[in-house]
C-alpha cells in the first residue's frame, strides 16, 4: 500500500508543473449587466456589476472570486438591494478562442429592504451559488465572457445574474 501510495504522489508531483503550465494562470476583470429578484411577489432587476479575480489551475479546472453589486431592484416602489462576495470552483472546456464552463461555489451576500411608508430592514448569510457561460480569447491576455449566475438566498424565489465581462490574463 505504502508503495502504491508513494507512486502516486510521484507522479502527481511530476505531472503538477506540466499542469500549471498548460494555460494556467492569473486573471482579473470586470463586468456589467441584469441582476434580478424574485421573492414572495416581489420581482425586480436593476443593471448590475462585478469585479473579480482568478486562477485557472490549468486549462480545465480553476476558482474565482468575485464582488457582486446587484444595483437596487425595484418593484411597486419597494427596492431590494443586493451585494455579496462570490468563491467558485469553476470547470472549463477550451475549443480554441473558444471556451464553456460551469461553476460552483458559496455567496456571502447582504441585502437592504427598502419600503415606502413602512420602513426598511437588512438581512445577509451564505449560500449556494452556481454559473455557467462561454468566453472568447481575443489574444493571449485579453478575453470576454457571457455568463448567468444563479444565487439560492435564503427564502426568495430567484436571484439571478446575466453579465458580460471582460478579462485581462497575467
Amino acid at each position: 500500500m505504502k508503495l502504491v501510495f508513494a507512486a502516486v504522489a510521484t507522479a502527481l508531483l511530476a505531472a503538477s508543473p506540466a499542469m500549471a503550465a498548460d494555460d494556467g494562470g492569473f486573471y482579473v476583470g470586470a463586468g456589467v449587466g441584469s441582476f434580478g429578484v424574485d421573492v414572495d411577489g416581489f420581482s425586480g432587476d436593476d443593471t448590475g456589476f462585478k469585479v473579480l479575480g482568478g486562477w485557472m489551475f490549468n486549462k480545465y479546472i480553476g476558482g474565482d472570486l468575485e464582488y457582486i453589486d446587484g444595483g437596487s431592484a425595484e418593484d411597486s416602489g419597494a427596492s431590494i438591494d443586493v451585494t455579496g462576495f462570490n468563491a467558485s470552483l469553476k470547470a472549463a472546456y477550451p475549443m480554441d478562442q473558444f471556451n464553456v464552463f460551469g461553476k460552483i461555489g458559496m455567496i456571502f451576500w447582504d441585502a437592504d429592504l427598502k419600503v415606502p411608508g413602512l420602513g426598511s430592514g437588512s438581512d445577509s448569510g451564505e449560500d449556494f451559488s452556481w454559473g455557467i457561460g462561454a468566453g472568447y480569447d481575443f489574444t493571449d491576455n485579453f478575453g470576454a465572457i457571457i455568463e448567468y449566475q444563479g444565487f439560492e438566498i435564503e427564502d426568495s424565489d430567484t436571484v439571478d445574474f446575466i453579465s458580460a465581462s471582460v478579462l485581462f490574463k497575467f
